[in-house]
């Protein structure tokens, strides 16, 4: 017999496995509802899938509660995705609503099933129960959290609490209407998905994702507002503090950049008089902490709000809240020149100017040394001549702070130095005369005069730095910003990657009230007396201002003394405002005791959340980059004994909406400040855009 040849036994092959195949498809296909794949194919199809311990299983394919509770949340997560059930897994937030899930779709799944798909299942189930157990990876636990006592409910058993259901609950027990606003979220999710299968449109279908999952309330309406502690037994006050804007860097859908405002609301009819401030020569002045520019001396004080600083987009910020009206701003303060503290002020001014009157008092600006041709620049650069009248005071030599050192290009940017060994002591000059390419040093060469046209006016100021005040700290200067008798602003140093200050307002003692039911009986007995006299009843207000340890006599021979009848005089209160900073030392003398203390906490260590690091090294990057850590400001915080603590300019990792997540990462880094600071929880508030703080008198 003649050989085959090779290509043809080849050829027969192919032909027989084609055949195989085919016969093997039409035996697979199912049959009234029945499926009659061999038990081969079924289990190869089982193994594929992610294998579950044999106690999830009970009676078949219905997963018991008990065994499910035992997984893990990725476990429960690939159990849902092998359902192939359509669902929007960011409605499932705890492991409870996972389990509940997974029994409610595999008991339906069950009572619809026929008898024979039960068969096989029984039989799939066998198949799997024969493989070995898959070893499941060890979940990295989130460490407890400090602070006032939650619970979970008690029909749900223990082993069941995840970490991140422990921290939803507390944010559940601090706003209880969270809960109710979560459910109606995710209903209005799940109508959209509806809406998209059927064809139709909402209003929903045309937001943007972050602003449809969030609650978009400002003000009185933000659920912070209401529910923080820190707002627990607070009236309304004639000094308020709000965060215009709380973020870093750039503005987000969620937060405004750096922007704080004062509004003081007591009413001053008297006489602003600024001695020794009314001109002179920059050399005379110098050692006082003076400068030259022209000041009226009877210029009045009126009551308004004043910001400090002023982010890109500050003006819409401004629009968005009724706290704060732009004709009513009368002063700005300007931390530094990053532009996150800066971009808005020329579009601020040109807001305000809309709804000023020309004839109007000048708004004053405080900032460091160059923001004044800086500002001439924008504003003539974009013909804004709607600006209202201002003038811009300069803060002098301003400098960097010992651990920040120019690297070896000496080109003008700075670095800080973690070893203390290159740390030297505070410079004299500032950044002007360490630094002459910069732009503090360029900008007095620049010819451009101010113009009227363009809202600027004379008057403003060259404030120098003093070196021997009572209240620096480490050899580090002070600035004596403003006095209106009332109020006084000072200025010390941060340690920042270019020329920064911190603010400190602090207002003045009221004397004590008099005692007028001890007074008022005796000059009713000497009234005929009195008004012999030509005083009659002014005498109450001549016994009020009598000097701490005087005496006055009246007709009948009767003698008050001053510390009898009038009480110990109202300590002002004290606002400090620090400017981005990795270290608030120099402002330490000037905020001791401060009612609030505004500090930044621009990066934060979430475990849980941040891998791959830890607080040493977050707190480290902080540093090197010119920023703190919630740590690092509760830390201050106890160094001054601030009373209140407010948190802000936050990393845009951070959203400063109403979710019930940027509400538990708000809450946590709290705790940190708190846990640091030693105040109590309803001392300490990370800050949300437009959250007003009265500030109640002492």
């Amino acid at each position: 017999a003649c050989p085959v040849p090779t290509f043809k036994r080849q050829r027969a092959a192919t032909i027989i496995m084609l055949f195989s195949f085919t016969m093997i498809r039409s035996l697979t296909r199912p049959v009234c509802g029945l499926s009659l794949a061999p038990t081969a194919i079924r289990s190869t199809i089982s193994r594929r899938s992610t294998t579950l311990p044999a106690s999830t299983m009970d009676n078949g394919n219905i997963a018991s509660e008990k065994g499910l509770q035992k997984l893990t949340v990725k476990q429960l997560k690939e159990r849902i995705k092998e359902l192939d059930v359509p669902v929007k897994m960011s409605q499932l937030k705890l492991k409870r609503d996972l389990v509940n899930f997974l029994v409610e779709q595999l008991n339906s799944s069950n009572d619809s099933s026929s008898s024979a798909s039960s068969a096989n299942t029984s039989i799939a189930q066998e198949e799997v129960q024969k493989e070995p157990p898959v070893r499941k990876r060890r979940a990295t636990p989130m460490p407890p959290l400090q602070g006032r006592s939650f619970s979970i409910d008690a029909n749900f058993p223990k082993e069941a609490v995840s970490p991140k259901d422990i921290i939803f609950q507390k944010v559940f027990d601090r706003y209880p209407s969270l809960r109710d606003l979560k459910v109606q979220s995710d209903l209005h999710v799940g109508e959209k998905e509806r809406n998209l299968e059927t064809g139709e449109t909402s209003l929903a279908d045309h937001l943007h994702p972050s602003f449809y999952k969030s609650f978009t309330g400002l003000g009185d309406l933000d659920i912070r507002q209401k529910k923080h502690p820190v707002m627990n037994g607070m009236t309304s006050s004639d000094l308020d503090l709000i965060t215009v804007g709380t973020a870093s860097c750039v503005p987000g859908v969620t937060r405004g950049v750096s922007c704080t405002a004062l509004r003081l609301q007591w009413r001053r009819n008297f006489e602003n008089k600024r001695d020794g401030r009314d001109g002179g020569d920059r050399k005379n002045n110098k050692q006082k902490g003076q400068g030259k520019g022209e000041s009226n001396q009877n210029e009045p004080i009126t009551a308004g709000t004043w910001i400090f600083d002023c982010g890109e987009s500050t003006q819409l910020q401004i629009q968005r809240t009724g706290s704060i009206r732009p004709g009513k701003i009368s002063k700005i303060f300007i931390t530094h020149a990053h532009g996150d503290h800066s971009f808005g002020l020329p579009g601020l001014l040109c807001i305000m100017g809309q709804d000023r009157d020309r004839n109007s008092p000048p708004i004053d600006i405080y900032g460091p040394e160059g923001i004044r041709l800086w500002l001439r620049t924008c504003i003539r650069y974009s013909i804004s001549r709607i600006v209202p009248p201002y003038r811009v005071h300069e803060l002098m030599d301003i400098p960097m702070a010992p651990e920040w050192n120019q690297g070896r290009l000496r080109n003008g940017r700075y670095y800080y130095q973690l070893k203390k060994k290159f740390q030297k002591p505070w410079g004299t000059q500032g950044l002007a005369g360490e630094d002459p390419v910069s732009w503090i040093s360029r900008s007095p060469m620049i010819n451009l005069e101010p113009s009227p046209q363009f809202g600027e006016i004379g008057g403003g100021r060259d404030i120098y730095p003093i070196y021997n005040h009572p209240k620096g700290v480490d050899g580090a200067p002070i600035w004596e910003v403003e006095d209106e008798g009332d109020v006084k602003v000072h200025a010390a140093p941060m340690s920042h990657g270019v020329p920064c200050v911190g603010y400190v307002v602090e207002e003045e003692s009221k004397p004590g009230r008099l005692r007028n039911d001890l007074v008022a009986p005796i000059a009713q007995r000497n009234i005929k007396a009195l008004k012999e006299m030509g005083i009659g009843m002014k005498i109450m207000a001549k016994i009020k201002d009598l000097p701490i340890g005087g005496s006055y006599t009246f007709p009948d021979g009767t003698i008050i003394n001053q510390e009898d009848v009038v009480e110990a005089s109202r300590e002002g209160r004290k606002i400090a405002i620090c400017g981005d900073t990795a270290d608030c030392r120099a402002i330490a003398g000037l905020a001791q005791g401060a009612d609030v203390l505004v500090h930044e906490a621009t990066n934060a260590f979430l475990s849980g959340i941040d891998k791959d690091t830890n607080k040493a090294e977050v707190a480290k990057d902080a540093k090197l980059h010119g920023h703190s850590t919630p740590e690092m400001a509760g830390e201050f915080a106890k160094k001054i004994g601030a009373k209140r603590l407010v948190l802000n300019h936050f990393s845009s990792r951070y959203k400063g909406d109403q979710s019930l997540e940027s509400i538990s990462i708000m809450m946590r880094i709290e705790e940190a400040a708190v846990k640091a600071s030693g105040l109590p929880e309803d001392k300490v508030v990370a800050g949300w855009d437009f959250m007003l703080l009265p500030v109640p008198q002492n």
